[in-house]
């Protein structure tokens, strides 16, 4: 009898999954709308009481994606402290209910993508349908309900409006994504495999909202684990460590991209990526250094040994000598500065060691990174963390590389005669793509979508659209030699993987001189994949290749994990 209950709800849901795609391919959306925002703003209070996390339990499991509500009465009279606040954010009643609100107004849109909550703020990118679609029915006690109906952008305008996290303090960024299919045919994150033709797209592939301890996560006094136990070890007082990170008590000075250019030209200021390398890879500022990492939590241990590497001893010398520039970009002290913390240094994870030669120092450091949130924390660090100098200026790129690239390509529209002065070349320091963490993978001037790259199945980075469209040519199954290493690469690779079906041969990469397999991983991943994760990468190839013929999207977000 509950088999039959089963079968019979599971053909329900087909049926409204099936009227739902049907009114998604008869609605006439013209665009697809991208709003990327973030504000570091404290959303909830802690107490400086003792409170046990144990007696809340309940309210995560009132809270689900469909945007059901939370019984505040349950949890408004538990008090919390900073610490208990750091170790549970996922359980405090004020983000719970904000996550709520989020999820029910979001999904009356049809609105996708990431969205992060935290006791600092929020942070993230959606995608939604525009024009808007014909709302469903909302209960006359939802909160937001109505209330943008008849705005033009009622998306936008419920963000940008909201009580808590709205208002001038929240930066934004808006573009629109039209895909052309210009590459159809091919599985990827950016190209259209779900038989829609030229139909704009959806840049994400559902609606997450997460509640984290931070937005962005530098990790100061984050929990330490055990190499050989593997057991995490809670530091005290981590809340007060990521104080040493907050941009509401201080940070760097905005440089606009104008300013920015200025600040390129300049060979005594050093120029931060404080972006992961594989981002990186694919396109960077001039004269800008790779700190080499691979999450941004590792970045304050590359500032300290930076720090170490010059003799600042001399940077009193180069401080009087510089002038100010009368376009505002300048050599001198911080104007975004507040009072200095009294926060305690966090732990050094960075063994000193002396130098033969320490080098000259800058006369100002000046820090990017895709949309400006990584800069907010890292400036902020760097100025309360006490590596270097007070007087020396902290720099960073007002709405980050993207802010950029959409300022660059309007000032070559405005200023056409001085591009032809110029021979048609570009006046961008910035030299590449953009990569972003969505379906476009990389951006380019005006922020147009990447032609050049695609995701990569495995590691979700860049990669090199030739090297799946090569496939066939003189790349294909090893290359262009049998030596003994390739024949004993492959042998391992079949061995490794014998027993799962579907498998792309294996395929070496002249260009980086690594292997890699074809809709499964790239160069810079493959190496590190391990066979369960080759199994789940290959079913969900087949998978998607199974809904691309049968004109099916891979995945749809009914508000269900």
């Amino acid at each position: 009898m509950s088999s039959l209950s089963s079968s019979t709800q599971q053909q329900q849901q087909q049926q409204e999954d099936e009227k739902e795609r049907e009114q998604q391919q008869q609605r006439p959306v013209t665009e697809y709308r991208i709003l990327a925002l973030y504000r570091f703003i404290p959303l909830v209070s802690p107490q400086r009481t003792t409170s046990n996390p144990t007696e809340i339990d309940d309210a995560k499991t009132n809270n689900n994606e469909n945007g059901s509500k939370v019984d505040s009465t349950a949890t408004s009279s538990s008090s919390w402290d900073e610490q208990t606040l750091m170790k549970h954010p996922e359980r405090h009643p004020q983000l719970l209910q904000l996550q709520s609100d989020l999820y029910s107004t979001l999904r009356r849109y049809e609105t996708r993508g990431t969205l992060l909550i935290a006791p600092e703020g929020i942070n993230g990118t959606i995608c939604y349908p525009y024009p808007p679609p014909p709302l469903m029915a909302a209960d006359e006690n939802d909160r937001g309900a109505g209330k943008y109906d008849n705005e033009d952008d009622p998306v936008k305008s419920f963000i940008c409006n909201h009580p808590l996290f709205g208002g001038e303090g929240l930066r934004t960024r808006s573009s629109v994504w039209k895909e052309n299919n210009e590459h159809d045919g091919h599985d990827n994150n950016n190209s259209n495999g779900n038989g829609n033709g030229n139909r704009p797209q959806q840049a994400f592939q559902r609606l997450k909202i997460k509640i984290k301890a931070e937005i962005v996560t530098l990790g100061l006094g984050r929990p330490i684990t055990n190499p050989t136990t593997h057991i995490p070890t809670s530091l005290p007082h981590r809340h007060e460590y990521n104080q040493l990170a907050n941009p509401n008590i201080t940070k760097g000075t905005y440089l606009n991209p104008k300013q920015w250019d200025m600040a390129m030209k300049d060979p005594n200021v050093l120029v931060i990526d404080t972006r992961n390398s594989y981002e990186i890879e694919i396109g960077t500022f001039e004269s800008a250094v790779d700190p080499q990492t691979k999450h941004f939590s590792e970045f304050p241990e590359y500032l300290e040994r930076l720090a170490g590497e010059y003799d600042w001893s001399l940077q009193q010398q180069q401080q009087s000598s510089s002038q100010k520039d009368d376009e505002g970009y300048v050599e001198g002290s911080n104007n975004e500065t507040s009072s200095s913390s009294s926060t305690p240094p966090p732990p050094s994870s960075a063994t000193p060691k002396e130098q033969p030669k320490k080098k000259p120092p800058p006369t100002a450091i000046a820090m990017f990174c895709t949309g400006g949130i990584r800069c907010e924390k890292a400036t902020s660090y760097a100025l309360q963390s006490n590596l270097f100098p007070k007087n020396l200026p902290i720099y960073h790129l007002e709405g980050g590389i993207l802010s950029y690239l959409d300022d660059v390509a309007k000032r070559q529209d405005d200023n056409e005669e001085a591009k032809q002065q110029q021979g048609g070349s570009s006046s961008s320091t910035f030299h590449g793509e953009c990569f972003v963490f969505d379906k476009r993978v990389a951006l380019t001037k005006g922020l147009e979508p990447s032609n050049k790259y695609i995701s990569c199945h495995g590691c979700r980075g860049p990669m090199d659209r030739r090297l799946v469209e090569e496939i066939g040519g003189a790349n294909y199954a090893g290359g262009g030699n049998s030596s003994a290493a390739d024949i004993e690469k492959k042998r391992e690779y079949e061995e490794l993987l014998v027993g799962i079906r579907n498998l792309p041969p294996l395929t070496y990469d002249g260009n980086s001189q690594k292997w890699y397999v074809p809709g499964l991983t790239c160069p810079r991943c493959h190496d590190g994949t391990t066979r369960e994760s080759f199994e789940r990468f290959a079913q969900r190839k087949e998978q998607m290749e199974i809904c691309a013929r049968e004109g099916k999207s891979h995945f749809q977000d009914n508000g269900r994990k």
